[in-house]
């Protein structure tokens, strides 16, 4: 696997002082470019396709902080945008969140983990922004709507020589009669962006996104050399339960074992739902469900795993719509980077090797991978 490139930050400080500390601190897990002005700044955005930006709200030139990042989220909307401020007041962040859409806070003064985490965050968060992007943007090219939303023209009839295959519809997306000004192209967007990168039946992230994440969560878990686990869930016995309730049945236990999985991803110390962006949840496999638990250690991952099986072993489905109590179980493996694994393919080695021992030895249980 050759090794990814280093994600490029801008730091715009007029202190010549704190700007040299900002790149030292930086310059180990990114490629850094500075600026001294907001002037100087929009030169480099000119110039290069940035990850993430960094300015101080006074720059002193006569452009604030949050005049910078309102243009940088207009010429690089993908880019993160971290504003560094000295000040507390809750309307001095409405301004930058409504006016700029800044992603991220630094407040004055801060430590260097302090700078290294947040930057650290918003450029994972980024990397995950772009890769939802290419997902849609793909799907939406698959479905002949182009960049514009507006459906292309078709070049050849289906079927006729040298004419490409023609893609299959959805079956969420309806046949529309279009108006004048292309509103059944429109409205096939947001169902585009839903399956380019969600499970259609259980609402989860599909396997592909749960891949292209578990790899930029790793990469940014080396860069702030915190741990991550990789948790897989698989429901004990379902395709027995298939045959004997029926695939209707069947469907309606995926999504409530799938939304379990969810609710069950909380703080382990406030039990507030967590809402990093970056830990995710998603249909692994047919009745196997995987979690990304950011900056987690082993029993982080364990406590939440051992949560979950509990929960859906005592989830009372009544007979004739379902199954009884405790007939329903899970077997959950757990593994985690660096303990276990150097890489996304060690890691869900790890993993997968633990639940096909686990579900040799019996259901209803969780283990770790072999470390």
């Amino acid at each position: 696997m050759s090794e990814p490139v280093a994600a490029k930050v801008l730091v715009v400080e007029d202190n010549r002082t704190m700007l040299a500390l900002m790149q030292y601190y930086l310059s180990k897990d990114f490629t850094v470019f500075l600026a001294r002005s907001a002037e100087e700044a929009l030169e480099v955005l000119q110039r290069e396709q940035l990850h993430a930006v960094v300015s101080d709200q006074n720059l002193g030139d006569g452009l604030m902080g949050v005049d910078l990042l309102k243009r940088v989220a207009e010429l690089q909307p993908h880019a993160a945008r971290i504003l560094v401020t000295a000040s507390q007041k809750l309307e001095d962040a409405q301004k930058a969140i409504n006016e700029a859409r800044v992603n991220h806070f630094l407040t004055k003064p801060f430590t260097e983990q302090e700078l290294k985490n947040t930057v650290g965050q918003a450029v994972h968060n980024a990397a995950l922004l772009s890769i939802r992007d290419k997902m849609v943007q793909e799907l939406k090219d698959q479905l002949g709507l182009g960049r514009g939303g507006a459906a292309k023209p078709a070049a050849s009839k289906p079927g006729a020589p040298g004419a490409p295959a023609a893609t299959p519809r959805p079956k969420t997306a309806e046949p529309q009669k279009p108006d004048a000004k292309g509103t059944a192209s429109q409205s096939l967007i947001p169902e585009s962006e839903r399956l380019a990168f969600r499970d259609g039946l259980t609402g989860l992230y599909n396997h592909r996104y749960f891949q292209e994440a578990l790899s930029a969560g790793l990469l940014s878990a080396r860069r702030r050399e915190q741990k991550l686990a990789l948790v897989l869930i698989d429901i004990d016995g379902f395709r027995r339960f298939n045959l004997s309730r029926g695939y209707a049945e069947g469907d309606k236990l995926l999504r409530r074992v799938a939304q379990m999985v969810t609710d069950m991803m909380e703080d382990p110390v406030t039990h507030a739902r967590s809402d990093n962006s970056s830990e995710i949840a998603a249909r692994y496999d047919w009745d196997v469900f995987g979690v990304i638990l950011c900056n987690a250690d082993v029993e982080r991952a364990r406590t939440y795993a051992e949560k979950l099986r509990k929960a859906v072993e005592e989830l009372d489905i009544p007979e004739g719509t379902g199954s009884d109590v405790g007939e329903v179980t899970v077997t959950a493996a757990v593994a985690v980077f660096p303990d276990q694994a150097r890489n996304e393919q060690e890691l869900i080695s790890a993993a997968e090797k633990a639940l096909r021992s686990s579900k040799a030895s019996g259901p209803n249980r969780v283990v770790l991978g072999p470390r």
